[in-house]
């Protein structure tokens, strides 16, 4: 029987206060946005955490992506759910709009996303004709779809490390999942191709101008579609088709350029110039430096010197 449910919580869904779990790590997407999607990382070692808080009814949907093998109790709208073990890698998915309770009975380890209504139905307008509903996916279905797979797997490290994460990133990669869900579960088309040539030179100098001015800071990839005057959605594939990257690895090779320069011509030290460049700090800017060139800075800066 399924037991009395605590009292509704006034805690915000967003990062996921209703489940009881302390130092939570996030990210959200810009707030330029008119449906910010939250992503949040949420662990507890110990089995039996037991019933979560009531969360507030809203129009918003919770995708939860395993982390290691979960199992507990699931109600919605007050009746039982049959809820198998959800594997490591798969997810669940959760309406807001219904009232869904939890007996998390075993340990757990997720990353899960917050994600409006507002964010699927948003992008009807480049996904084709006609309205997205809802999302087809039944509550506490163990769902096994390797792009979400890739998708927690690729912005996991940022959400663990906010600090250091990029914003035009994180908008990329949840757009990226907000159209899967869209195509895949809410029945709406692929993205249409760009047309040839991708952007129109004076959207494209225009974007590279604005990311230029924003090296040393963050730029929301809503604001500079805006300028565009694009859709977030239609400008990431246009900009990737005219450079051959998305925005924010172009912003992140122009920061590396940047920082190169100020190497060769400059006594700042690398902290100043891992500051200078937009990176959390200098351990930061070491570990995307060597991704990009194989190198520490202080080995590439020494050998431009030799």
């Amino acid at each position: 029987m399924q037991q009395a449910m605590p009292e509704r919580s006034t805690a915000s869904n967003q990062y996921m206060d209703y489940l009881r779990v302390e130092s939570a790590k996030a990210v959200k997407t810009s707030t330029l946005s008119k449906s910010v999607i939250t992503a949040t990382h949420l662990s507890k070692d110990a089995p039996n955490h037991g019933y979560v808080d009531q969360h507030v009814t809203e129009d918003a949907f919770l995708l939860s992506v395993q982390l290691k093998d979960y199992h507990g109790d699931l109600w919605v709208d007050g009746r039982n759910v049959v809820f198998p073990t959800s594997r490591r890698g798969n997810f669940t998915f959760y309406d807001y709009n219904r009232i869904w309770q939890a007996d998390m009975k075993s340990a757990f380890d997720c990353l899960n996303f917050h994600i409006p209504r507002a964010a699927i139905t948003s992008l009807e307008a480049d996904l084709g004709p006609g309205r997205i509903e809802t999302l087809d996916i039944l509550p506490g279905a163990d769902m096994d779809d390797a792009t979400v797979r890739g998708i927690a797997e690729a912005l996991l490290p940022a959400v663990n490390a906010p600090e250091n994460a990029s914003g035009i990133f994180v908008d990329h990669v949840c757009l990226a999942l907000s159209v899967h869900l869209a195509v895949t579960y809410g029945g709406a088309k692929a993205l249409a191709p760009v047309h040839t040539g991708g952007l129109a030179p004076w959207q494209l100098n225009r974007a590279m101008e604005m990311m230029d001015a924003h090296l040393s800071g963050d730029l929301p990839v809503a604001a500079i579609a805006q300028a565009c005057g694009l859709s977030p959605a239609y400008f990431t594939r246009a900009f990737k088709q005219s450079t051959g990257f998305p925005p924010y690895r172009w912003m992140t090779r122009r920061r590396i350029d940047k920082a190169m320069a100020l190497m060769r011509n400059t006594t700042f030290s690398l902290g100043e110039i891992a500051y200078t460049c937009g990176f959390s700090d200098q351990a930061h800017f070491t570990r995307v430096f060597s991704g990009i060139t194989g190198l520490a800075p202080g080995q590439w800066k020494r050998r431009v010197h030799l």
